[in-house]
């Protein structure tokens, strides 16, 4: 660092002040007095005639406060207001819009010592904090890093600011948050951009990530700040998208230096590298963390530009991570949000959560449009790779919510949907559940319906109704459930289809139709979703083989199976969280009931039911957070969460089927009128039975059902 004159680099011996003196035999002792005279004479210590003297004491007093005992000391006030003070008057002659004067390189010395001396009086000393924000000196630390000096000599420079914005917000919420608010982040990010890595830049990143990973560490409160700066999220992912290209090109040489480095020795090289890496993991992290938390953060990155972007680091971290991720996580690394996609490597599970999040959002759907990115989703849908293929599904089962995106994209991309029927049999678990999720949003649309048909998705779902894959089974119930509504008689015949053999989740025999296979399932689980969802599949399998004659319902009668029993269980222990699912369930055991016969004793099943001892249904599962039937944005859950809701859940006693018919029929508490209209249709058709039907009723439902039911259909 050139100093204009000698008379400068020594001070103005002419002009003595306490500055001067107390330099020639600096103590502990005369701090107070040399502060205070800088806080009294600001103008003074930094005018030309004494800013070197300044800039001396302050590097002394940098060096006493490396003593703990010391800065604990010097931490009354005075040292942190007079810093503070001197910061602001430095970065104010320094700033961006200022001209380089004659003595710049004094200026840039000054604020070198004055930001080594906050930095190591806040270290670990809480009381040094508090009073450097009481002064002012956050908000100063926080224009520094925006100084064109800080990276035209970094070592010295960046050093300094980076590592006193680190030790003033560590561990302090109240300097963290006022760091965050005079827009310190923005220059985090800015500093970690490739085009900044010159002039040994690369050795001060490690410094940077750990000061930004510092700011963000409230994830709520730096979300909030991202919300406010609107480009901001857009700044990050660039960055990191710059970062990952440079580590790819590097990867792609072969051991040869990448062009930028071509003059860095080979352990700089080494150590550049390292800094991108370390640089690309406190990028992506801090931005999926502030992506979970803020919906309008994710809105901001809603364009087809970052999408790509998004893709091209996923593609990087399928490509090189792998066994040598680190499996426990980091100190000072933010953790994954909730529920990450179960990829290879963490790296590659926080970029696909981003992806699944940013295209869950309704502004995102315009992406639908974009020719480009559409045809890259396509094509990694098709290829080999499952972490790429699944996460393209669960992109463009996002983007693909609307009737009008998703009849599209079954009629004029059948080779895409064939694609994902394939996923969909035999990849791996991730890519099983994001295709499958991708299909049955297909399948809700009614033109659609036929096209999913035609491309044997029926078949497919049907040997996955029972799969151990929890989600898996959840999108294999939904799309029968949807293909049934439409598309009825491909659906029950797919159903109820012998295909001999085992499963390969389950080693289970397959000669048992899907149907029945499906019914183990429901009766056995503990999954809300699972049983209620798979229940309503056999509702509508009822009403298609006897109201809309899918099939011969000789075929459906000849297999002896319990269609009552799950069809019951549902409108006890459900009915009152989900009245639409009990009303559904009521439906269909007036039509089987209906449709009893010496084959098809169903209404002696229903009145074997009335008796609660033969009713007997389990527990209940108090609702939960997550306990939803349907949705159409496709998120990427862990397989093993909803499981474990079930053994956590707080359970409580049942109710009888004869209890909750009584409570309809005189509608009791909060009771759906048209519940109570079904409700009697039920028992209507069960009267009809008793006058029809050769066979006996049980005795103990016959006259729960006599006794206690049919005074109040009245």
């Amino acid at each position: 660092m050139v100093i204009s004159t000698k008379a400068q680099r020594e001070g103005d011996a002419s002009s003595d002040t306490p500055v001067t003196q107390w330099l020639d035999a600096p103590t502990e002792d005369s701090v107070k007095t040399v502060v205070t005279y800088m806080l009294e004479h600001p103008s003074q210590s930094i005018s030309s005639t004494h800013i070197v003297a300044t800039a001396k004491a302050f590097k002394q007093l940098a060096d006493m406060c490396r003593d703990p005992d010391v800065r604990t000391r010097l931490a009354d006030g005075a040292l942190a207001a007079a810093s503070s003070l001197l910061l602001e008057r430095v970065v104010a002659e320094l700033g961006p819009g200022t001209e380089q004067s004659n003595g710049h390189a004094e200026h840039v010395f000054l604020l070198v010592q004055v930001l080594r001396c906050i930095c190591n009086q806040s270290a670990d000393t809480d009381a040094a904090r508090t009073q450097l924000l009481e002064h002012g000196g956050t908000a100063a630390l926080a224009r520094a890093l925006s100084i064109d000096d800080v990276w035209r000599q970094p070592v010295p420079v960046a050093q300094a600011a980076f590592g006193a914005v680190l030790n003033v917000s560590l561990d302090h919420k109240l300097c963290t948050q006022a760091l965050v608010d005079a827009c310190a982040i923005e220059p985090h990010i800015s500093a970690l951009r490739v085009h900044g890595l010159g002039n040994g830049a690369h050795s001060v990143w490690p410094l940077v990530c750990s000061s930004l990973d510092n700011l963000c560490e409230d994830a709520e409160a730096a979300a909030k700040h991202f919300e406010q700066h609107a480009g901001l999220a857009s700044n990050m992912l660039q960055a990191l998208a710059e970062i990952t290209e440079q580590l790819a090109n590097i990867a792609s040489v072969s051991g040869e230096v990448a062009e930028q480095f071509v003059q860095i020795k080979e352990q700089q090289d080494a150590d550049v590298t390292a800094a991108l890496r370390g640089a690309q993991r406190t990028l992506l992290w801090n931005l999926c963390e502030v992506l979970e938390k803020s919906s309008v953060v994710r809105l901001q990155l809603c364009e087809p530009v970052y999408m790509h972007q998004m893709f091209d680091i996923l593609a990087y971290y399928v490509a090189t991570g792998g066994p040598d991720e680190p499996t426990q996580p980091e100190p000072n690394v933010a953790q994954p949000p909730s529920r990450p996609l179960p990829q290879g490597n963490r790296n590659a599970d926080a970029t696909a959560q981003m992806i699944v999040g940013v295209s869950g959002e309704d502004a995102a759907l315009s992406m639908f449009d974009d020719s480009g990115l559409q045809q890259r989703l396509f094509a990694q849908l098709a290829q080999s790779e499952s972490a790429l293929a699944a996460a393209a599904a669960l992109c463009l089962g996002n983007l693909a919510r609307t009737d009008a995106h998703c009849t599209q994209l079954a009629e004029t991309h059948p080779d895409v949907v064939q694609a994902a029927i394939a996923w969909f049999e035999s990849g791996e678990v991730r890519v099983r559940h994001a295709a499958s999720g991708l299909l049955k949003n297909l399948c809700v649309p009614a033109p659609a319906k036929a096209r999913m048909v035609e491309l044997g998705l029926p078949a497919v779902a049907a040997r996955n109704v029972d799969t151990a894959v929890v989600p898996v089974q959840a999108n294999a119930i939904g799309i029968l459930r949807h293909l049934a509504n439409g598309c009825a008689e491909p659906t029950v015949q797919a159903l109820l289809a012998q295909e001999p053999g085992k499963s390969k989740d389950q080693g289970q025999d397959q000669g048992q139709c899907a149907l029945a296979r499906l019914l183990t399932a429901v009766r056995s689980t503990d999954i809300d979703g699972i049983r209620c969802e798979g229940t309503r599949l056999v509702a509508a399998v009822a009403k298609a083989v006897y109201l809309k004659r899918a099939c011969d319902a000789q075929d459906l009668e000849a297999r002896g199976l319990d269609l009552v029993a799950p069809l019951v269980r549902l409108v006890v222990l459900d009915g009152q969280r989900h009245p639409l699912l009990q009303q559904e369930s009521l439906v269909a055991l007036t039509v089987l009931v209906a449709a009893s016969s010496d084959n098809a004793p169903y209404a002696h099943a229903v009145v074997r039911c009335l008796v609660p001892e033969t009713a007997a249904v389990g527990t209940v599962s108090e609702p939960t957070e997550d306990d939803t039937i349907e949705g159409d944005t496709i998120e990427a859950n862990d397989a093993d969460d909803e499981t474990a809701e079930a053994d956590d859940a707080e359970t409580t006693a049942p109710d009888s089927f004869t209890n909750v018919l009584k409570r309809l029929l005189t509608q009791s508490g909060p009771v759906w009128p048209q519940s109570t209209m079904q409700a009697k249709s039920l028992i209507t058709q069960l009267t009809t039975q008793l006058n029809v039907q050769s066979s006996p009723f049980d005795p103990a439902g016959l006259d729960i059902l006599r006794t206690e039911i049919l005074p109040l259909t009245n």
